[in-house]
């Protein structure tokens, strides 16, 4: 006995005595010419090829009150609903539904694999109260219950039977379709969109196969209305939308970036194309690419273009080229065997499946040189870069200063290449912001650490700890004015980086030497205290708050981080570089911490490393640089995979703040002369 619990209704298993309570439900509900007679009702409560089940309430007195009824049919494989009936006083109080429902589970107990019924056809109350419940009309019933009366045949399949359902090939010209196969029809465009038969069907797939998808094609309006109806079609409108654009075509050579090459043979000409038919290919080399491809874009026959490319000298492989639809007549024609093999491969499982690309929400360049020696990122941590951003929603691309022009794709560009404000860099950053992306680095952050007077004096307003500093200008007298200049003392090029255009100077005589060299260049030169020490601090600071620690110990024999003087070279082939340790936020002096967001915060919200030495029992800002190292197994060894992630969500919340912002923004109305 099954119980509602909404309404204090049950269902049971009728037994003789409710005969005559049958006999009142058949009068009250049904016409005379569709009334079950005494005698066959009776016989359904007899019969073990049918089953009568009951709705009932409790009256005041709490007794039984048996309030509709309904009588099933048993069959092999299936249920057939041949009465269902409830008494007009109690009707929409919910008795049909459960004992609709119970028919229904009926179908799971007993192993069957549908349950059917017939309805009035001019009906369209009870017509879409069975829809609700998952019917569909699989036949049209003329005259059925007499002259001019006319019926439908509905259908509701089990769980098990939907996953096997019907398959609806939707082409141009269904006489093409040569294979026989078990529940798979070839019908027109025009059948599928006009027939009521496909119109109603709730457990159909579709396979579009028509020759154009344009807009406004049959072959679009198919895809279209199927989602509507809430078939499962292939290919649905957005993966048609998809398939033609760049972004697809980028993401797919991507993600597949090794399969492709592997199965992509070398050619003499510029371009390979690849039939994909029924997800499988022309050789077996090219099966498990052409699956994912297939399934990606989520279309079973594609010609997908490959071409060989090159960014300056660097080969870049096999990227994908054009994406089209594949015809049937062509696969047919020209890949008879293929064609066979396939569709009995594709029809042959009980699933379709679709490998659906992520869905990005955020458009991201990485700006990068891969001829650059000493960038900011090894590869290792750019990877590790565009991992974190895809698990954040970010489709990322690797570009380098000759994509300027394709800006205006991305939501945001990062900057992983050595920055200065004569460099293609800053142009980079500044034709960036101009097309409204979120860059880090910002221009403003460029210009503002590249120039180490600026930023001297801007850290100075701001009452930070600096080393003693002092400016020597072309055409003056340097002992006039600084008569007591403490040596050794280190002088700095304006602008530099990695520790280039710093010198250290031991005597004023070397200070003469070093100043009219650097005057050929420029005019002004800056002077610091020199500071010895066995290590640097590096603090990251992203948006205000500390990202990463790092000590940076001195070269060997050196009294700098980095001794670009040193003729002998490191492990890794580069210059000697001192030692590092990445330290815990938590275990760095807090005075360091302070120091660093406070220097940090006069230059902008972006990314920074502030360089910074403790002497004294004092902390000292020596510098701030934009575009700070993040280096695999260096900066990220405390943090790991998080240090990447929060980059990423600072992006996201960057793009987002930006689009709430502009949202906000009060439109311009023009006014009407």
């Amino acid at each position: 006995m099954t119980t509602h619990d909404d309404t204090g209704l049950s269902v049971r298993l009728a037994n003789p005595t409710d005969l005559a309570a049958l006999e009142s439900i058949e009068l009250a509900c049904f016409p005379p010419s569709r009334r079950s007679s005494h005698r066959s009702l009776a016989r359904s409560l007899r019969s073990p090829k049918q089953a009568v089940a009951v709705v009932v309430s409790l009256s005041s007195e709490g007794l039984e009150v048996v309030i509709g009824a309904v009588i099933l049919f048993v069959y092999a494989k299936s249920l057939r609903l041949y009465s269902i009936g409830t008494l007009p006083a109690f009707r929409r109080g919910g008795a049909g539904d459960l004992l609709l429902n119970w028919a229904y589970d009926q179908v799971s107990k007993r192993g069957l694999q549908r349950i059917s019924l017939e309805a009035d056809s001019q009906n369209e109350i009870l017509l879409g109260w069975y829809r609700k419940h998952g019917f569909s009309i699989e036949a049209q019933l003329p005259d059925y219950y007499g002259p001019g009366e006319h019926a439908v045949r509905m259908v509701r399949r089990s769980k098990q039977q939907e996953s096997a359902s019907r398959v609806a090939l939707v082409m141009d010209v269904p006489s093409l379709w040569l294979y026989d196969l078990p529940n798979v029809t070839a019908i027109s465009p025009s059948d599928y969109l006009s027939d009521p038969a496909w119109q109603r069907s709730d457990t159909l797939r579709v396979i579009n196969l028509c020759s154009r998808y344009t807009d406004q094609s049959m072959g679009y309006y198919t895809s279209l209305l199927a989602a509507a109806r809430g078939h499962r079609i292939m290919p649905d409108v957005i993966a048609i939308k998809d398939m033609t654009t760049a972004a697809t075509r980028k993401r797919l050579s991507q993600r597949y970036r090794q399969l492709i090459q592997q199965a992509i043979p070398a050619t003499d000409g510029a371009d390979y194309v690849l039939p994909i038919i029924f997800e499988s290919a022309l050789t077996s080399k090219q099966h498990d690419l052409a699956k994912r491809l297939s399934r990606s874009v989520g279309a079973p026959l594609l010609k997908v273009t490959f071409r060989r490319l090159q960014s300056g000298s660097a080969e870049l492989g096999w990227q994908i080229q054009q994406i089209k639809p594949l015809s049937l007549r062509e696969a047919m024609t020209s890949y008879p065997r293929e064609t066979d093999a396939a569709v009995a491969k594709f029809f042959a499982k009980r699933r379709f499946q679709n490998i659906k690309l992520p869905s990005y929400r955020y458009d991201l360049a990485i700006l990068v040189n891969p001829e650059e020696a000493n960038a900011p990122s090894c590869p290792i941590a750019l990877d590790r870069i565009q991992q974190a951003a895809e698990r954040k929603g970010f489709y990322v691309e690797r570009i380098t200063t000759r994509d300027r022009r394709r800006l205006p794709e991305f939501d945001a560009l990062l900057i992983r290449e050595t920055t200065a404000v004569n460099h293609p860099t800053y142009r980079m950053s500044r034709e960036a912001i101009t097309e409204g992306l979120i860059v880090i680095d910002d221009p403003w952050s460029i210009l503002r650490c590249a120039n180490k007077i600026f930023l001297y004096e801007r850290l100075t307003r701001a009452r930070i700890r600096q080393p003693k500093a002092w400016l020597f200008y072309a055409h003056g007298d340097w002992r006039t004015r600084y008569p007591d200049l403490p040596f050794p003392l280190v002088i700095k090029r304006p602008e530099g980086c990695f520790s280039t255009g710093v010198f250290r100077v031991d005597s004023p005589q070397e200070l003469d030497v070093q100043l009219k060299s650097l005057f050929e260049e420029m005019d002004v030169v800056i002077g610091q205290e020199f500071l010895p020490s066995d290590f640097d601090w590096r603090i990251g600071i992203l948006n205000h708050q500390p990202l990463f620690a790092c000590k940076y110990y001195m070269a060997t024999g050196h009294w700098q981080v980095y001794n670009w003087s040193s003729t002998e070279d490191g492990d890794d082939g580069f210059h000697k570089v001192g030692d590092s340790e990445c330290i815990a936020i938590d275990n760095v002096p807090p005075a360091v911490i302070q120091a660093a967001k406070r220097a940090a915060a006069c230059v902008g919200n972006g990314l920074y490393g502030v360089d910074l030495k403790e002497s004294g029992g004092k902390v000292y800002v020596i510098e701030v640089n934009d575009n700070p190292n993040i280096d695999a197994g260096v900066e990220d060894i405390v943090e790991g995979e998080r240090l990447y992630e929060r980059l990423a969500e600072d992006l996201a919340r960057r793009i987002e703040q930006d689009r709430v912002n502009m949202a906000s923004e009060k439109p311009v109305v023009e006014k009407q002369t």
